[in-house]
């Protein structure tokens, strides 16, 4: 099963690329809930394998990793996802370039049932909407 987040984001395709392939800035936006923060390993290269800490307000540590499987700069990433409620499903962001502005489509495939689909679905939409602010000037 799958699902689809379309989101247009306010900041050209090179910076909202450069957001997923930074780690210290993935760090600003890669949470799921307001108020979490995040740790990111990233070795951003088709092969390479990244690492996401996410923790809540509590310090109670989500962690995901997985491997970039293509990389086309500018214009599109996959790479697996796997964390403790799912393992080996995949990840396909594209960006279209809107001049000023960049229409992010990500999608998740992969996942076992409706129940993961909800799951994923909720923290994946927490985290473009961090990304959004993010690239708004937001903090």
């Amino acid at each position: 099963m799958e699902f689809v987040i379309k989101q247009i984001m306010p900041a050209p395709c090179e910076r909202v690329f450069y957001a997923w392939s930074d780690p210290q800035v993935m760090a600003k936006w890669f949470f799921a809930e307001m108020g979490w923060s995040a740790r990111v390993r990233n070795d951003f290269r088709v092969g390479g394998t990244y690492q996401l800490d996410m923790l809540d307000q509590g310090l109670t540590m989500f962690s995901a990793h997985g491997e970039y499987r293509e990389i086309v700069p500018l214009i599109k990433l996959v790479f697996t996802w796997n964390s403790p409620s799912v393992q080996n499903t995949l990840v396909i962001v594209e960006l279209r370039d809107l001049g000023e502005s960049t229409e992010l489509t990500l999608t998740h495939q992969l996942l076992p049932d409706a129940e993961h689909v909800t799951q994923n679905a909720g923290g994946w939409k927490a985290c473009v909407d961090n990304l959004l602010r993010y690239l708004s000037g937001g903090d």
